[in-house]
């Protein structure tokens, strides 16, 4: 049998362990530690093919709703692997173990099988052909790794774990979904050889170990003290294991939570510090221990003495079905119960072991494949090229019913086509009747197709209209189309049905507009129709029959009624419609500010007109205000017909408070900014500061400037305040001056003291536009 002792590798052949049979010296097995792609047919080329498609968007969202947030790409990857040693690796194994092994040249140890016990005994020379096999596979899982912790647009949960075949090649095949993301990170890493993914075996077989020896002994009171808290337990549900603790997973925390406890076994010098194989063997240990302490300390001495309804409560209560009576209590489930024994206990095991080992092969897809076969594996599908083609379209009518006089519609669609290819005629009509506005039908049928295997995707519709109050119904003759989705409006259906409304229309120049529709070459009373906009009444509607006319299209003209009294017309239009926009013939807006310049009093007021015309366009428009005071300032707009004519003209008539005037004459403005009234032609800018002072000082000061014009004597003044959190900011007096040269002006300081005092800086003047305020 295989024996866990003495294993060893083959030079040039590393990732295969080989062990040796306890009982057959000639007798070898290999458990190899990477996995390989299993080949096709022709033993080259690996099985593996790589699926990317694209999803059929038209069956994702029709063609009134946007695409559903989500992929739109996908992949399907099938991948065959298999843990087994190559035939040129087994061969090199071979020739190592008869030269080396067999002929005795390599000294190794070998675990030897008699009387009930495993020995080591070194090798000799051994007669014969070695045998090589893999071991019995009892257990096993493969995994398909992808970064699947990036959420499923990676790879779909599910998949990418199955059982191997668990027989001598253990053979395991995937069909993984991948994401968006997975497929584009198979696309553009191929070729660069690099791909994040991987093949994971986790796998067990049976071995057998050396003869063994476990001693477990101590002190039970210390023991029991030390462990009645801690020692595992395992809650099962219906078999099945569903919680334990506390988590005690090696001897060494076993040791640390008992010092009292002393535990001993056999050391085995396993072959190249084979770790793993030391870890299960000392959770063998572990478990002998465990159970023979949980036989020890946590079975019941007394039975049937203690009121049960004084014990606590069964922990696997909440595991059983609803309704389930609480079974009896058990003394062991209240942590305050003690047990006590004065007594040492001490147990040896001795024996061989045969048990399942664990071994875990793996290997990067980029390992088992070469990036020219995972390339060559790489198919694209476009899932919306179907093998069929089939014509579904929806059919709709855009009529009121409620408010047009229509009763009733009838629609026929009819394909009618013969298949190039097969000579075959493919047929369906169909008729829907329309009695709301409200229903959508579907006309479906499959396509023939040409020599080249395209579809023929053109069929017919024709409708018939029934009117109220007894009118002819009127029938629209068969018209070829492709549409994928009909919608048959007035247009299409003898009639027009025209929502008339008022789109950029000034309401405070214009006080209504009047739109006159008619249908040329119709002589119905429908035909014509006048609709009057206003800012109340925004929208209105036409409806008429046009008479069995083919063409939908109509006339209109609008006459804007000004606020003025004016009235501007426009040419008639024509258009087909159905939502006829009435914006003002107006090009653009011209805006012009006037500013009134002059002291009130000896001013009373200025009387400023405008007034703004095209001939052209027979339009005008005035305005007039009245400035009483030079604080006030007034804006005119003017809707202009042409952008290019921009000119206005203007007047201000002055009156004086002693009765006097001063009419003005009109002049030619510009939009922007306009002055009006007295106005200067030249403007002071004094900028006042305080940095000379030292605010520690001075709690006020405050800083009297004057400016009297020396013609009209007319008197500007500025009082301007500086306090500490002032003091560092520059402020600024502004002065008009009608005589540019004429720029002295008079100041005036007073300092208030933060100790109380006061300072007076005399009247004086300067021309200065930066005034240094000193103390």
């Amino acid at each position: 049998m295989l024996n866990l002792l003495h294993k060893f590798v083959v030079p040039d052949v590393n990732h295969v362990d080989i062990y040796q049979d306890d009982e057959d010296a000639l007798q070898f097995w290999m458990i190899p530690q990477r996995v390989r792609a299993a080949l096709g047919p022709d033993n080259t080329t690996p099985e593996l093919s790589i699926f990317a498609f694209a999803r059929d968007m038209s069956l994702m969202a029709g063609i009134d709703t946007p695409l559903p947030p989500g992929e739109t790409e996908g992949g399907l990857m099938t991948l065959t692997v298999e843990c087994t040693v190559r035939q040129e690796d087994r061969e090199k194994i071979l020739a190592y173990l008869r030269s080396q092994v067999l002929s005795g040249a390599l000294r190794l140890a070998r675990p030897v099988s008699s009387e009930g016990e495993i020995k080591a005994e070194w090798r000799g020379p051994v007669t014969g052909e070695p045998k090589l096999a893999y071991p019995t596979w009892i257990e096993g899982d493969v995994q398909f790794c992808l970064p699947s912790a990036l959420g499923p647009t990676f790879i779909k949960p599910g998949d990418n774990k199955v059982k191997p075949s668990l027989t001598e090649s253990n053979v395991a095949s995937f069909s993984i979904a991948l994401g968006q993301e997975g497929i584009r990170l198979f696309k553009e890493t191929i070729k660069s050889g690099k791909l994040p993914a991987h093949v994971a075996y986790a796998l067990q077989f049976v071995a057998r170990v050396p003869s063994i020896t476990v001693t477990i002994s101590g002190h039970s009171e210390a023991v029991h003290r030390e462990l009645k808290n801690s020692a595992p337990i395992v809650e099962t549900e219906n078999g099945v294991p569903v919680r334990t603790f506390p988590q005690i997973t090696s001897l060494k925390q076993l040791h640390d939570l008992s010092g009292s406890l002393h535990v001993e076994y056999t050391k085995f010098d396993f072959a190249q510090q084979d770790d793993k194989l030391r870890e299960q063997l000392e959770s063998f240990v572990l478990e002998i221990t465990t159970a023979y302490l949980k036989s020890m300390f946590c079975t019941p001495l007394i039975t049937g003495q203690l009121d049960k309804e004084k014990l606590g409560t069964d922990p696997m209560q909440n595991f059983k079905p609803p309704g389930t009576p609480v079974s009896g209590g058990n003394q062991l489930w209240l942590a305050e119960f003690e047990q006590t024994g004065e007594s040492d206990f001490d147990m040896t095991f001795h024996g061989n072991i045969a048990k399942p080992f664990s071994t875990y092969p793996s290997a990067a897809l980029v390992a088992m494949v070469t990036p020219q076969e995972l390339e060559k594996a790489f198919i694209e599908a476009d899932l919306n090229t179907p093998l069929f083609h089939t014509l579904q379209v929806p059919v709709r009518v855009t009529a009121d019913f409620e408010h047009d006089p229509i009763a009733g519609i009838q629609v026929t669609l009819d394909y009618r086509q013969t298949d190039d290819r097969t000579g075959e005629v493919k047929t369906k009509s169909e008729t829907f009747d329309f009695l709301k506005g409200t229903e959508t039908y579907y006309f479906r049928t499959t396509l023939a197709k040409d020599a080249q295997g395209a579809p023929k995707d053109t069929f017919t519709y024709a409708s018939r209209l029934h009117y109220k109050a007894a009118q002819a119904s009127t029938d629209i003759a068969p018209q070829p189309t492709r549409e994928r989705s009909l919608i048959l409006g007035y247009d299409r259906l003898s009639c027009v049905d025209v929502k008339v409304v008022a789109g950029t229309v000034p309401w405070t120049t214009v006080q209504a507009v009047q739109v006159d529709l008619k249908l040329p070459n119709v002589n119905l009373p429908s035909a014509t129709k006048t609709i009057v906009l206003n800012q109340q009444t925004v929208e209105d509607s036409w409806f008429s029959y046009t008479g069995g006319q083919t063409s939908p299209e109509y006339e209109y003209s609008c006459e804007f009624l000004l606020v003025n009294g004016s009235r501007m017309k426009t040419p008639p239009q024509r258009t087909s419609a159905s939502r006829l926009l009435i914006d003002a013939p107006f090009e653009d807006r011209m805006s012009a500010t006037f500013v009134p310049q002059g002291l009130f009093p000896p001013l009373q007021s200025i009387v400023l007109s405008t007034k703004y015309a095209d001939p052209d366009a027979s339009y005008h428009s005035e305005g007039t205000n009245i400035f009483t005071n030079n604080t006030t300032t007034w804006r005119w707009d003017v809707d202009l017909p042409s952008s290019k004519k921009r000119e206005f003209q203007y007047k201000a008539d002055i009156t004086y408070v002693d009765g006097t005037t001063t009419p003005g004459q009109w002049q030619v403005g510009q939009e922007g900014t306009v002055q009006v009234g007295e106005v200067k032609s030249s403007l002071l800018d004094v900028s006042v500061t305080a940095a000379a002072l030292d605010m520690t000082k001075w709690k006020l000061v405050v800083v009297s400037l004057r400016y009297e014009d020396p013609a009209t004597h007319e008197v500007q003044e500025q009082t301007l305040k500086i306090t500490p959190a002032t003091a560092g900011q520059d402020q600024s007096w502004k002065v008009t001056l009608k005589d540019p040269a004429a720029t002295t002006y008079t100041y005036e300081i007073d300092g208030y003291g933060v100790d109380g005092t006061r300072k007076t800086v005399p009247a004086a003047t300067t021309s200065d536009k930066l005034l240094v305020v000193e103390l």
